[in-house]
């Protein structure tokens, strides 16, 4: 079980760990997790006027001024959003933001040019009596601090960080905005409808006049705050959060000249899920100058040179995504830098846009996939790179007690729905926030599915294809959410079934709908196109049983036919037909009597009311089971000898089948031990498979069975779970299996399952009552 959030941030900062190299950090005594309100923009200081400091005196060199917010937050805030900027320094500086009451860091926040203006959004910790301080370097400089919002403990919004996903280029589309110009960014499919905020990288480029750009909700009046300020002729960004308005909606007003606009999406609030944020105070984990954070090279970033950063020791095992300042020093081009999370593909994104010589930072709200860290890829010429780490987004632990999750095994994409950021895990482990559950399935590479005893569906994972069901997709980018959301609409459903990017439910009224990726009429509602919320998969009726393979899938009426939809890859819809896909339901062809069904690789198996199996698809490792060589059947044949079968599952290579006297059989590739007979491929000549079923070991007590990437997990009389197969990511969650297991070994840490499902090489229990 996962120990309380603070108490593993606190251990993480007492400890001395968050940081990756000197100097050390100065640790909050009791880091809050806390949930984000936002505020219609406010200007809280401007020392031109005033405000905020009740003197007009521009902050000198080496002065530090206190920005007092007691009025602006409640009593209970621990951290605030400003859009700090820094006015017509006399000199060139840098500013840096920390709670009062601490020691100063050496870390600074922005970095200004004789008189320049410039902007840098600001996520700070509350200091006593709810003050931040803000030091001037050298010379004298006005400044000003726009509120956009601020995070306390309760009932706020938590945050879902994305990698950065570009959703505005006017370049492209619509041309720029000219003088008092508003554009509205429509992120109606981007982020879910619940959402309450969003963060964006916003960058402004070849403006004819010098010009500033203010971000506020749509529906609302343009603020007297401003988000990015741009010379003539200039390329700069500037990380925004801001309020959506009405249907998820942003404006942006541009005050003089044309200016081309460029949103990069990085994230959004919402009060259903995501991650709480854990104030820290600033701390450096990137300075290639002198060495930290790159085991001591000294040596600037070259052109399209990539350096990864590990934030393992910095921040918690739970982190999703960090809040982290990026300063550019010395560039020897014009050049952009690029931040994203490590082990995803680069985006077609920027985070910093530099001129030769320039000194230049910028905020940037940096997701985690399979590892805490991210990468940074610098474009032309040479840079120096420097990081701050200002906050932490970290899933908080809300212990289950009833209907509880567990899952293990490989985690791409954040498909154990744990929190977690880790690549894989082999010990069983509450999936977040989850209560209530009584059936779970695991969504082909990216995905986990629950369904709730209450009727409701929650899934976790990617979202590329819409396949969360939120009523929102990532396009592509890789983003999700590391813990369940709810799947908007759905209510009254009784089983569930998912597979590649797409998910379907049948309902009790016996329909099925369907999610996610529209490949070859996997939706079966007629068309082709991904959907990010349930689609009524069309003419079904009386339907009892479904199954997913991925690209086709599968449903058995009450009458005993079955149904199938999507693609024909190998024969898989179960009819003599040459067609490559269909987008609404046919019959297979020769099936009646048929009382449950599951999904193969490109194929089905059915179990008939007299016990028998049948299957129909692909063969190419006899998964068919009925020993012929035949590489496909497109009509359905019976597998084997098998009689008084109960149930049975498909993996893309094999087929298992539970008897009613507690055994298990299985068929297909052998590979990696997927029978689970006890026969060792490495002792065997290739091709290690069995066209026939043969007789999983040491198994005659089995209630269900579910199938993953070359292997199988069952859930036996005594409420265990015991796998075979392929261990590689620790699907088995036994470490006696190091690579592989050839016939069942328990999973340890598990008691008291009521169901059990798996995907790709992933695994999850319900326990009733942990």
């Amino acid at each position: 079980m996962r120990r309380a959030l603070p108490a593993v941030v606190s251990s993480l900062l007492t400890a001395g760990f968050l940081f990756a190299g000197p100097p050390a950090l100065q640790a909050q005594e009791d880091p809050t997790p806390s949930t984000y309100t936002s505020v219609s923009p406010a200007r809280v200081l401007d020392t031109r006027n005033g405000t905020g400091t009740g003197t007009t005196t521009p902050v000198g060199p080496g002065a530090t001024i206190t920005l007092d917010l007691a009025g602006n937050v409640p009593e209970a805030a621990t951290a605030v959003v400003l859009n700090v900027t820094g006015v017509a320094p006399t000199v060139g500086t840098f500013v840096t933001v920390y709670p009062t009451g601490i020691g100063r860091p050496t870390t600074s926040n922005l970095n200004l040019s004789p008189g320049d203006t410039r902007p840098i959004q600001v996520t700070v910790a509350l200091g006593a009596n709810r003050s931040v301080n803000l030091f001037n370097n050298a010379g004298s400089t006005h400044l000003l601090a726009d509120l956009a919002g601020y995070y306390a403990p309760g009932t706020g919004a938590k945050f879902t960080a994305l990698s950065p996903n570009r959703v505005l280029d006017t370049r492209s589309t619509g041309g720029p905005l000219g003088p008092r110009a508003t554009r509205v960014l429509d992120l109606t499919n981007r982020i879910p409808t619940s959402a309450t905020a969003v963060t964006f990288n916003l960058t402004g480029t070849g403006p004819t006049a010098t010009t500033f750009v203010s971000a506020f909700p749509t529906g609302g009046s343009v603020p007297n705050a401003s988000s990015l300020n741009l010379p003539a002729g200039d390329t700069r960004a500037n990380l925004v959060t801001v309020a959506v308005g009405a249907d998820r909606k942003v404006s942006l007003f541009n005050n003089a000249g044309d200016v081309q606009l460029i949103a990069d999406l990085t994230g959004f609030y919402t009060p259903e899920f995501g991650a709480s944020f854990v104030p820290i105070n600033p701390a450096r984990v990137l300075d290639t100058r002198n060495g930290t954070g790159v085991d001591g090279r000294t040596l600037p970033v070259t052109t399209r040179e990539i350096i990864s950063v590990d934030l393992t020791n910095a921040v918690p095992l739970t982190a999703t995504g960090a809040i982290i300042n990026i300063t550019g020093v010395s560039a020897s081009a014009s050049t952009f830098v690029t931040a994203w999370p490590q082990f995803e593909n680069q985006p077609a994104a920027s985070t910093l846009n530099l001129g030769a010589g320039q000194t230049v930072p910028n905020a940037a709200v940096v997701s985690f996939s399979r590892m805490r860290g991210l990468n940074l890829f610098n474009n032309a010429g040479d840079v120096h790179l420097i990081a701050d780490l200002a906050g932490v987004f970290a899933v908080s632990e809300q212990d289950c007690t009833t209907g509880c999750v567990y899952a293990w095994g490989d985690n791409f994409a954040h498909k154990l729905g744990t929190g977690e950021t880790v690549t894989d895990s082999g010990t069983p482990t509450q999936v977040a926030g989850l209560s209530g559950v009584r059936a779970v399935d695991g969504g082909g590479y990216r995905n986990g599915y629950a369904l709730k005893t209450d009727g409701t569906v929650r899934a976790w994972g990617s979202n590329d294809d819409g396949q969360l069901g939120n009523g929102w997709t990532s396009d592509g980018t890789g983003g999700g959410s590391a813990v369940p959301v709810p799947v908007t609409g759905l209510t009254g459903v009784s089983a569930i079934a998912a597979g590649g990017a797409t998910a379907f439910a049948l309902k009790t009224d016996g329909t099925v709908w369907s999610w996610g990726a529209g490949v070859q009429g996997i939706l079966g509602n007629g068309g082709t196109t991904d959907v990010s919320v349930p689609v009524r998969v069309s003419g079904l009726t009386n339907v009892v049983s479904i199954a997913n393979t991925g690209t086709a899938g599968y449903a058995v009426r009450a009458d005993g036919t079955v149904w199938a939809w999507g693609s024909n890859a190998a024969g898989a819809l179960g009819q003599p037909s040459s067609v490559a896909f269909t987008t609404t339901p046919v019959q297979v062809a020769g099936l009646d009597s048929a009382t449950s069904v599951a999904g193969g690789g490109n194929g089905g198996y059915a179990v008939r009311a007299d016990g028998t199996v049948w299957a129909w698809g692909v063969n190419t490792e006899g998964q068919l089971g009925n020993g012929s060589s035949v590489l496909q059947s497109a009509t359905p044949v019976r597998v084997g000898d098998l009689t008084g079968v109960t149930s049975v599952a498909g993996g893309r290579y094999n087929g298992y089948a539970t008897r009613a006297d507690g055994t298990v059989w299985a068929w297909g590739a052998g590979s990696d031990g997927a029978l689970g007979s006890g026969v060792d491929c490495s002792q065997t000549d290739f091709p290690c498979a069995s066209g026939v079923p043969v007789q999983v070991a040491k198994l005659a007590d089995v209630t269900a069975v579910a199938s993953f990437e070359y292997g199988g997990l069952v859930l036996r009389a005594d409420n265990t779970i015991s796998g075979w197969g392929f261990n590689g990511s620790q699907t088995l969650a036994n470490d006696s299996a190091y690579w592989s297991a050839p016939q069942p070994v328990p999973a340890n840490g598990l008691s008291g399952v009521s169901a059990v499902g798996a995907g790709e090489y992933s695994a999850y229990a319900v326990v009733p009552s942990p």
